[in-house]
């Protein structure tokens, strides 16, 4: 009879729990992630049938297959990447309408555009170098600025100057105040509303605040880091742009001159634009009521200047990537795009940058969101 050795029986019980332990500490398989994978393998599919199946099902699974799908476009393969990339834009066009405010957004699609003006145009900024960029994701922009109406759902609160309660009361009498774009909101307003929407419509922020410091119902200073979730958040510079132009290459998506029916800007004498040929508003307007772009984006030009997510840097045209120019990494101000009731019609090109510091607010700035589900 074999002697009984404890140490061997408490070695295999050690290693037996370390065996079971290891099993348990595996990830877990995800069913989703697999089943998307197995769609997008299928999009190149030598059948046609199973080429459109596989299309209709990973649009039936929405956002969370969108990280596998857009990875597919750049494949090798012509036909795979052009079928997954009408999967990604199908999805985005499911997504334009937020679900707690109905908000609505457009699709702007990926591609390639000059940014800047040419010296020649009537006033061209030193910092408006010509630079062709690319944008390499298709994203969502919307349609018109933020209102009044729904930043209060959002934000239980109407900062905005022409309000029946704010200081321009007497300018909007009779008029329809709820379409009227919020105003008199800072950089970091906007980002929180960004946040609150994102929560409202199911999404995780896609901004993190910390160090929240308030002042008459704005926040004024914040520590801001891009936590990277797929919920609200504005648009870079180069986005706004890119969004604003839609395919055109003149001073304003709607041509070479002004009339004061096309957007709701001051006239501006000797400008090359128009001259001063019709009555500013003097205030806000409705959002929408000019004439929207080629994407269906509307006031891009005037109303309220907008917030972008970038810093301002006189010389960053110079030295920014060609591919989704982020921004520059550190200033003291943030860029503002599209010009304002109060701005001359030269100052609401598509090239036409402004800044203000982030904590600061007035009665031209407001904002619209963008998302890349």
């Amino acid at each position: 009879m074999r002697p009984f050795h404890p140490r061997r029986v408490w070695v295999l019980l050690v290693v037996g729990a370390g065996l079971i332990g290891l099993l348990n500490s595996a990830p877990a398989r995800d069913p989703d992630k697999e089943r998307v994978a197995a769609l997008v393998r299928q999009l190149g599919d030598p059948r046609y049938a199973r080429r459109e199946a596989a299309g209709r099902e990973l649009q039936a699974l929405g956002e969370r297959a969108v990280p596998a799908v857009r990875d597919a476009v750049a494949d090798r393969d012509p036909e795979v990447g052009r079928r997954a990339r009408d999967v990604v834009l199908a999805i985005l066009d499911n997504a334009r309408t937020s679900k707690s405010t109905g908000l609505e957004l457009a699709v702007v699609e990926d591609g390639r555009f000059e940014m800047g003006s040419l010296r020649t145009e009537y006033g061209h900024r030193a910092e408006e170098v010509t630079r062709s960029v690319r944008l390499t994701k298709p994203f969502l922009l919307g349609k018109f600025e933020v209102s009044q109406a729904e930043y209060e759902k959002v934000m239980k609160a109407n900062p905005s100057w022409f309000s029946p309660t704010g200081g321009g009361k007497d300018r909007i009498v009779s008029v329809d105040t709820p379409r009227l774009p919020v105003e008199r909101v800072t950089w970091f307003d906007a980002l929180e509303f960004c946040n609150k929407l994102s929560e409202l419509d199911g999404y995780t922020p896609y901004y993190a605040l910390a160090d929240v410091k308030r002042a008459d119902g704005s926040v004024r200073d914040a520590k801001v880091t891009v936590a990277g979730g797929p919920g609200y958040r504005l648009p870079t510079e180069a986005e706004w742009e890119y969004a604003c132009r839609s395919w055109t290459v003149t001073p304003f998506h709607f041509g070479y001159g002004v009339t004061g029916k096309e957007a709701n800007v001051r006239p501006g004498p000797n400008t090359g634009y128009g001259g001063p040929s019709w009555t500013a508003a003097n205030r806000t307007t409705r959002c929408g009521a000019y004439p929207g772009n080629a994407r269906g984006l509307y006031d891009m030009h005037g109303n309220v200047a907008e917030w972008c997510w970038d810093w301002f840097d006189a010389d960053y045209s110079r030295t920014s990537p060609e591919a989704d120019p982020p921004g520059p990494e550190k200033g003291t101000h943030r860029v503002l795009r599209g010009g304002s009731w109060t701005a001359g019609d030269r100052s609401a090109r598509s090239a036409a940058r402004f800044y203000l510091a982030p904590g600061e607010r007035d009665n031209f700035t407001g904002f619209r969101v963008a998302r890349t589900p």
